[in-house]
């Protein structure tokens, strides 16, 4: 298969599911149901709020969504067209950070809403 350059592939899937996420909570704010992504209709049994769970994680849903995709999409041209190592490396420094404070987040919504 020759040289294959392994990057494209994850850069796409976090573009992929960056977009998943940021889709997940346009439709759950849409709708007002909570995505399986964020918890479980088993779970859902247990909130004592819905609509304040749904509106502590959605917009913060979107946040996370948006970086994930730009991160994914923004190193995919940094690969195919510049080669800056740096700009990976403070890309991939600002993901982690955004995912850091989302699950920091989804866990203290979980915990006041669901009983977790």
């Amino acid at each position: 298969m020759g040289n294959w350059n392994w990057q494209y592939i994850i850069d796409g899937a976090a573009a992929l599911y960056g977009l998943y996420v940021l889709l997940s909570a346009i439709k759950m704010k849409a709708k007002g149901e909570v995505s399986s992504f964020v918890a479980s209709p088993e779970e859902m049994f247990k909130c004592k709020d819905k609509k304040n769970f749904i509106a502590m994680v959605a917009d913060r849903m979107i946040v996370f969504g948006v970086v994930t995709l730009l991160y994914g999409v923004c190193n995919m041209i940094n690969e195919y067209r510049f080669h800056n190592t740096m700009f990976g490396i403070v890309s991939l420094g600002v993901f982690l950070l955004a995912c850091g404070l989302f699950i920091g987040l989804l866990r203290k919504a979980r915990e006041k809403y669901l009983n977790l």
